[in-house]
């Protein structure tokens, strides 16, 4: 069995301020944010390889991990950036206040009907779906038999990848729900993966998964 752990970066910036911060550069972890994965980091257990998203919040996570986990391992452990795991580009939307997002005839698309939404002048939902899950494929393929990889990545490709685990879908990834600095766990035994959260397993058949 190979182990995934996927945990979203700790309290940013963009988090404080409310808004949509997509690749804008600037956006950082605040204090409060590099505590959270301090303590995080903690209850992690033994990691193998570190995968995170090329986008500063992420790396800054990443490393805080690293220094808190990999003094007790092995010096084999890798750490790599994969722009795979990188934050949606929401085109037009990136730096927008929540609050009027949510005002915005397309705001209910994208809840709605996640799979069919492309943002404006950004990425389509589609795109982001699939290469989360082809990341968290080749993290899956890279490790051996009862190791475990960490995958640092942002809210919405987190819920990607938990819904391509579940058998859910891209068209259902709004029902899942993940806060800075949580994680959860993917336990992959062949072709099925296991989700753990807060102690409850959700089972579901992962390859060939709808998008």
């Amino acid at each position: 069995m190979v182990t995934i752990i996927l945990l979203r970066h700790g309290e940013s910036t963009a988090n404080v301020q409310r808004v949509l911060a997509g690749r804008l550069a600037g956006v950082e972890l605040t204090d409060r944010g590099r505590e959270q994965v301090a303590k995080v980091a903690q209850e992690l257990p033994s990691i193998d390889a570190i995968r995170h998203s090329t986008i500063d919040r992420c790396v800054d996570t990443a490393r805080i991990v690293a220094s808190n986990r990999i003094i007790a391992q092995s010096s084999d452990v890798t750490i790599e950036a994969d722009s795979r795991f990188d934050e949606v580009d929401y085109g037009e939307w990136s730096g927008l206040a929540l609050d009027d997002l949510r005002t915005r005839a397309h705001w209910e698309r994208v809840q709605q009907s996640p799979h069919t939404f492309e943002f404006p002048g950004g990425e389509a939902m589609t795109h982001v779906f699939n290469r989360a899950v082809d990341g968290l494929t080749s993290l899956i393929n890279d490790l051996g038999p009862g190791q475990t990889g960490l995958i640092v990545s942002h809210g919405d490709v987190i819920k990607a990848m938990v819904a391509h685990a579940v058998g859910a879908g891209l068209s259902n990834f709004q029902r899942f729900g993940v806060q800075p600095a949580q994680f959860c766990v993917l336990h992959v035994q062949g072709q099925t993966m296991t989700l753990s959260l807060g102690g409850s397993r959700i089972s579901g058949t992962t390859l060939g998964g709808e998008c």
